[in-house]
């Protein structure tokens, strides 16, 4: 009933919010891969595409993204002074400015085209290292992760946040109080036994719910505080990399434009 209400079970909660973590470390990864592409065709720069390590913890996985991207922007910052030096500072400051509109950035791209194409090496290049230079992102994806620290969230192996639902509920029986799980059956208790002796001791997700188990919650309370710390990950790390999607897109959109105007020519 409360389902078709539109209130999420804890199971639902937890599964999707899973979900979604796995995909936005994806998304992170890819979108940095693809400014980095840009960079590589355009800068003659050369920097590894990245793959997400899947054996990873989410926060890992997320510091090394935030290392290339460091590094990224430390090779941007003399590139973008090569560009404040060679163009005017109006069109500097259109470039470098918040993402306002599409059309605007475009329309940017061109002028920078039309006016500097025999002073600056690369126009796509130069559009990339200005924009990065000041949109910051970096300190940014730091910034959520630093909000997230005491959080056992980030623990959590990337490959693990796709595990079956019946597999985490089957851990958090084996570690609830005995009173708990009174009245189940012996062939059900052997059956959990059996499976869970295949997960290592060492399983991120098990150690995130035995520390969410600490107190001896029932399974449903445990599933709760579970998925409580899941969803309030992903709302803290989805905003950059929500930026960092509009950002990537904004910049593929150009490319067109640029590709136009060398036609043109």
């Amino acid at each position: 009933m409360l389902a078709r209400l539109g209130f999420k079970s804890d199971k639902e909660r937890l599964v999707r919010a899973c979900q979604n973590l796995h995909d936005l470390v994806y998304i992170y990864v890819s979108s940095t891969n693809t400014i980095f592409r840009l960079l590589n065709a355009h800068l003659g720069t050369n920097f590894p595409i990245m793959s997400v390590k899947e054996n990873f913890s989410i926060k890992e996985n997320l510091q090394l993204l935030v290392s290339a991207l460091k590094k990224m922007q430390a090779t941007m910052e003399t590139k973008d002074k090569d560009v404040q030096e060679s163009i005017s500072h109006s069109l500097y400051a259109k470039i470098a400015g918040p993402i306002t509109s599409l059309q605007d950035k475009i329309a940017a791209v061109k002028e920078l085209y039309e006016n500097y194409k025999g002073v600056v090496e690369s126009i796509m290049g130069v559009l990339v290292a200005v924009m990065l230079k000041h949109d910051n992102f970096p300190d940014t994806v730091e910034s959520a992760i630093h909000q997230l620290l005491r959080s056992p969230a980030l623990s959590l192996q990337v490959s693990e946040l796709l595990m079956d639902y019946a597999d985490i509920v089957k851990m958090l029986q084996q570690n609830e109080t005995p009173s708990a799980t009174e009245g189940g059956s012996s062939s059900s208790g052997t059956s959990q036994q059996l499976r869970l002796r295949s997960l290592p001791s060492s399983s991120s997700l098990l150690v995130f719910l035995q520390a969410i188990l600490r107190g001896h919650r029932s399974i449903k309370k445990s599933l709760k505080i579970a998925a409580d710390y899941l969803e309030e990950a992903f709302k803290v790390l989805k905003p950059p990399c929500e930026g960092f999607q509009t950002f990537v897109k904004m910049v593929e959109a150009c490319v067109p434009a640029i590709t136009d105007k060398q036609q043109e020519t």
